[in-house]
């Protein structure tokens, strides 16, 4: 087999432009393709709807590459942890939802993580599902893959299978795993504890694509502290070791802690982050939640921001692992903002469905309804992505929400959780990367709206 580092390397300088006469091209054929014309003609989106589809996507593949460098892996391009490699079927999957759905409420959710298991054997301060070791609260497992197949059936085509760790019950991991389908996307979390090279393996044999480790500091000690566990950093390296050895795209997650935020120490995590031969990080600030929300929404520092793009522009860095920016670049004001619900959804080991993990706030659980019938409810509470960041612009009423919600129903608990993004819409502002248009979209839309309401006033007049 050939060395990772082989198979792994940045794609940058005139290497670019034949890939973007790829996609392209790839998007063109989609766009024309049978099977997607029929699609748009079922919903009623026109060919100037489609090929303003099409315009929309440049703006986004613009953004997302502003600054990084995609990677080439293994005879496959990725463009960034978040979109399906390409060539691949999730791939052309993720592009022809955005070619034939108009109306953003109807576009699928690029990405569902479906939390595993609660359990886990470490403490880290900042996690969201205050993992613990008993397995009797974990979701039925028959319950998970029925929920899979219903992710997969909307046409979402990126998974992740999340935790606590996941590898803490490995067998059930396993049969999860076996049951998403071969053309969606597959990725997983984890802190890196009792990963095997044959376990590794047995995961890229059964369609495992990346992963992503937990690892957030250069320095073994300080890592231990912030997971509580002497062995997290070991075990955090090792395991980057076999899942590179068995195939899988490696990448690391970090959520920097304060001594990070300044640049020469990030810069001292990156070089042993490229010294460790990972394929991207994937930065996540703190946010406030889990064990973290009692300190308060305090304000991202903007170094982080400014350091992705210096970095990306020195060449010292050009081959150093891509910075994965859903924090520190893609999901500020003036890219994405927040992607909750367009790009990302959650769904907690104990069934709740939520915008992201950090946001805590559910519009419903899968125990009590279909998996279905929650999405559609929470794609009518986006109707359009905005800036900020849910649960630091709505801070108080969140905070709000988790007193109460013990003892309201899931209904109740839904409709409190729409008026909180209704509010942190109320307060945010169209992102950078669709505003230029955003106006036209508008239009679009109110045309297609129009047209979709005379349709089945026709179709619900009696012959």
């Amino acid at each position: 087999m050939k060395g990772y580092e082989s198979r792994t390397s940045n794609i940058a300088g005139r290497d670019v432009y034949p890939l973007y006469a790829k996609f392209f091209t790839r998007a063109l054929k989609l766009l024309l393709a049978s099977h997607n014309r029929r699609i748009r003609r079922e919903k009623g989106v026109t060919p100037v709807d489609a090929l303003f589809n099409f315009v929309k996507l440049s703006f986004l593949e613009y953004t997302m590459l502003k600054y990084r460098h995609m990677v080439g892996f293994d005879g496959s391009v990725v463009i960034d942890s978040t979109f399906p490699p390409y060539p691949s079927s999730a791939f052309d999957k993720r592009l022809s939802n955005y070619l034939n759905n108009l109306d953003l409420m109807e576009l699928p959710s690029g990405i569902v993580s479906v939390s595993t298991t609660n359990c886990c054997p470490y403490a880290c301060a900042f996690c969201s599902t205050n993992a613990k070791r008993k397995t009797d609260d974990d979701l039925d497992e028959e319950l998970l893959k029925k929920t899979i197949t219903e992710i997969e059936t909307l046409g979402t085509p990126s998974i992740i299978l999340h935790g606590g760790e996941p590898m803490y019950r490995y067998d059930r991991f396993l049969r999860l795993v076996k049951h998403v389908s071969n053309d969606t996307c597959l990725w997983m979390f984890t802190t890196g504890y009792a990963v095997t090279g044959e376990k590794a393996e047995e995961l890229k044999a059964n369609g495992l694509f990346g992963v992503w480790v937990s690892l957030d500091h250069y320095r073994p000690d300080v890592h231990n502290g912030l997971r509580g566990n002497p062995q997290a950093f070991e075990n955090a390296c090792t395991a980057v070791e076999h899942f590179k050895r068995a195939g899988v795209y490696t990448c690391l997650s970090l959520v920097p802690p304060d001594d990070l935020v300044e640049p020469e120490n990030f810069k001292k995590y990156y070089e042993f982050a490229r010294d460790l031969g990972v394929a991207e990080i994937r930065v996540m600030e703190k946010k406030p939640s889990g064990r973290e929300a009692c300190r308060g929404a305090r304000p991202h520092s903007p170094v982080l921001e400014q350091l992705q793009k210096d970095l990306y522009m020195d060449p010292a860095y050009r081959n150093h692992p891509p910075l994965s920016g859903l924090s520190t670049w893609l999901e500020k004001d003036q890219a994405f903002g927040c992607q909750c619900r367009f790009e990302y959804l959650f769904v907690t080991s104990a069934g709740d469905v939520q915008p992201c993990e950090v946001s805590e706030i559910s519009f419903g659980n899968i125990n009590e309804e279909p998996f279905r019938d929650i999405y559609n409810r929470i794609c009518r509470a986006f109707p359009a992505p905005s800036t900020g960041c849910i649960p630091m612009v709505m801070y108080p009423e969140v905070r709000h929400y988790q007193k109460v919600k013990d003892r309201m129903t899931t209904l109740e608990r839904a409709g409190l959780a729409a008026r909180i993004i209704d509010g942190f819409q109320a307060r945010g502002k169209v992102p950078g990367a669709f505003g230029g248009i955003w106006s036209v979209y508008k239009r679009r839309l109110a045309y297609y709206k129009s047209r979709k309401a005379a349709r089945e006033k026709k179709t619900a007049i009696p012959n």
